[in-house]
C-alpha cells in the first residue's frame, strides 16, 4: 500500500529490465547468426565465461538501480530520486500534472507489472517522471493518489478500506466500447501505408539472409521480369496483387493489435481510455484540458459514413493525440463529442475554398506528376506512357482537396477542414489557440485567397488549410484578436 511520505522503491522485478533492454538491442543481431547458423562446439570456454559475466554484471547493475531509485508522496508533491553515479532529484508538483498514464509496454505485460507515466505540460521528449515497474495494485492507487481532488477517499484509500481501480471504483457516467465486428471492419477498412511500409522494410532487412535462403533468385525474378523487352505481365500482375494482399492483411493485423479491447470511459470530467493487446495502454486525463478535438474520415470510411476522433492532449509528446474512439458512426459524433468533451461541438463548415484556388492546389502536384512520369517513361519507353494515367488522377485528387477545405467560425469555435489522403476536421476554442498565422503568396493575394494555420498548446505543427476566401480568414484574424464585432 502506498502512503504518504514514505519513500518507496518499484517492484524488485525492475532488476531485469537491464539485461532484458541488452537483449532486446541485440535481438536482431541474434536472430541473423542463428539463420545463419552457429556452430556451438566450436564455441570455447572463454565465450560462456564471457557470457555469464555479461549477464551477472547487467543483473548487478540493475540490483543497484532498483535500490537507488525510490519515489516520495508528499502533500502537494511527488519526489522522484534516481542515479548511479550522479543523482538525480525530480519535484513533481500536483498542480502541475496534465494526465497519470498506466502503460503495460511488452516487457512490462511479460513480467506483469505495470508502468506510470506522469505527463505535465511542456515536459521534456520524455515524461515528467516514469515510474517503470510498479505492481498493478499499487499503480491503480497511485493514479487515485496523483489524481483524486476527495480528501475522504484520498484517506481511506492510504488506511486500506478502498483498493480498487480507478475505472471500477467510480461509478461511469459515460462509456463507449469497440465490439468484435466493428474492430474487425474498422481493421479491414483502415490500410495504413506508412505503417505496413516501415514494418515490411523492417522485416526485409532482419530477414534478408533468410530470404536468400528460401529463394536466392527472388530479387533477380522480379527485376528480370518487370525489365525484360517482352515482360511477363501476368507475372507482374500477380505480385502487385501479392504485395496489396500481403499490406492489407498486415494493416489488418497490426490495427487489431493495437486497437483490442478498446473502452472509453468518463465519470465527472475524468476520461480514461483503454486499449492494446501486446502492448496495453491507458490514459488518464482531465476533459478540460483538452486543447482540439480531430474527425478523421479515411476514403472508406468517409464512404460508408464512419470516422475516428481523436483528441490533442498536452504531453511530453508534442504530437500526441489520444484516440478517443477509431470507428464511430458519422451520425453519432455530436453526442459522443458531446458527452467527452462537451466544450466542443461537432459542425459542418459553412465556407468552402472558392474554385479560383484550384490552380493553388493543382500546380505543385501536377509538377510532381509530370516529373515521376517522365522518369517512369525513361526508364520503361513505351509501356511507361501508362503512367500518363497519373495527370487526370492528380487532378480529380487536387479537385477533391479544393472541395473538402472550408471553415466555420460560431460561438467561440473555429473549425477548419481540409483533405491530404484522409478528410480531416479540427476544432478548436479560443482559450486554447496559442497563435495563429495567415500567409499567402503575390498569386493568392491577387485571387483574394489566403491560408490560415491555428496552432494549440501540445501541437507541435499548427492545422493549416490553404487558399480560403480572404474575407473569412480576416474575420477569423479579427475574431482572434478579440475584436467585439465578431463572435
Amino acid at each position: 500500500m502506498i502512503k504518504r511520505h514514505k519513500a518507496r522503491r518499484l517492484h524488485p522485478i525492475y532488476i531485469v529490465f537491464p539485461l532484458f533492454n541488452t537483449v532486446k538491442g541485440l535481438l536482431p543481431l541474434l536472430i541473423i547468426t542463428l539463420l545463419q547458423g552457429v556452430n556451438w562446439s566450436s564455441l570455447n570456454g572463454y565465450i560462456y565465461l564471457g557470457i555469464l559475466a555479461g549477464v551477472t554484471l547487467l543483473l548487478f547493475a540493475g540490483l543497484w538501480g532498483w535500490r537507488k531509485f525510490s519515489f516520495t508522496l508528499e502533500d502537494d508533491r511527488i519526489v522522484i530520486r534516481k542515479g548511479i553515479l550522479f543523482r538525480d532529484e525530480k519535484t513533481i508538483y500536483f498542480g502541475r500534472i496534465h494526465s497519470v498514464n498506466l502503460e503495460q509496454p511488452l516487457l512490462q505485460r511479460l513480467l506483469g507489472v505495470t508502468q506510470v507515466k506522469i505527463e505535465t505540460p511542456g515536459g521534456n521528449k520524455k515524461a515528467e517522471g516514469i515510474l517503470a515497474a510498479l505492481s498493478e495494485q499499487d499503480a491503480k492507487q497511485l493514479h487515485r493518489l496523483l489524481t483524486s481532488t476527495d480528501v475522504q477517499t484520498e484517506a481511506a484509500e492510504q488506511s486500506g478500506d478502498i483498493m480498487h481501480s480507478p475505472i471500477q471504483d467510480l461509478s461511469t457516467t459515460t462509456h463507449v466500447k469497440l465490439s468484435s465486428g466493428q474492430l474487425l471492419l474498422a481493421a479491414a477498412t483502415s490500410l495504413n501505408f506508412g505503417l505496413v511500409a516501415a514494418f515490411i522494410a523492417g522485416m526485409i532487412s532482419l530477414a534478408d539472409d533468410f530470404i536468400n535462403e528460401l529463394a536466392p533468385n527472388l530479387y533477380s525474378t522480379i527485376y528480370n521480369k518487370s525489365t525484360s523487352l517482352n515482360p511477363d505481365y501476368m507475372f507482374i500482375a500477380i505480385m502487385a496483387v501479392s504485395a496489396l494482399a500481403l499490406a492489407w492483411l498486415l494493416s489488418l493485423v497490426l490495427y487489431l493489435i493495437k486497437f483490442a479491447g478498446f473502452t472509453a470511459e468518463k465519470r465527472d470530467e475524468q476520461i480514461a481510455i483503454s486499449y492494446g493487446i501486446l502492448e496495453k495502454k491507458i490514459h488518464h486525463f482531465d476533459a478540460k484540458k483538452v486543447q482540439a478535438v480531430i474527425v478523421q474520415e479515411g476514403l472508406i470510411h468517409q464512404w460508408i459514413g464512419y470516422a475516428q476522433i481523436q483528441l490533442q492532449v498536452v504531453s511530453s509528446d508534442k504530437m500526441e493525440r489520444l484516440m478517443l474512439h477509431p470507428f464511430l458512426p458519422k451520425t453519432a459524433l455530436q453526442e459522443t463529442v458531446a458527452h467527452f468533451v462537451s466544450q466542443f461541438t461537432v459542425n459542418e463548415v459553412t465556407e468552402t475554398a472558392p474554385r479560383r484556388a484550384y490552380f493553388d492546389y493543382l500546380w505543385k502536384a501536377l509538377l510532381i506528376t509530370f516529373f515521376v512520369c517522365a522518369v517512369l517513361i525513361g526508364l520503361f519507353h513505351d509501356r511507361g506512357l501508362w503512367s500518363l494515367i497519373l495527370i487526370p488522377v492528380t487532378a480529380l485528387w487536387c479537385w477533391s482537396c479544393l472541395s473538402a477545405a472550408g471553415m466555420r467560425l460560431e460561438h467561440g469555435q473555429l473549425t477548419l477542414r481540409k483533405r491530404n489522403l484522409a478528410r480531416i476536421t479540427y476544432y478548436m476554442r479560443r482559450p486554447q489557440i496559442v497563435s495563429m498565422n495567415i500567409s499567402r503568396t503575390r498569386g493568392q493575394q491577387r485571387r483574394q485567397l489566403l491560408s490560415v494555420s491555428a496552432h494549440v498548446l501540445g501541437s507541435l505543427q499548427g492545422y493549416r488549410v490553404f487558399c480560403l476566401e480572404r474575407a473569412d480568414v480576416e474575420r477569423i484574424w479579427r475574431w482572434y484578436s478579440r475584436d467585439k464585432k465578431d463572435n
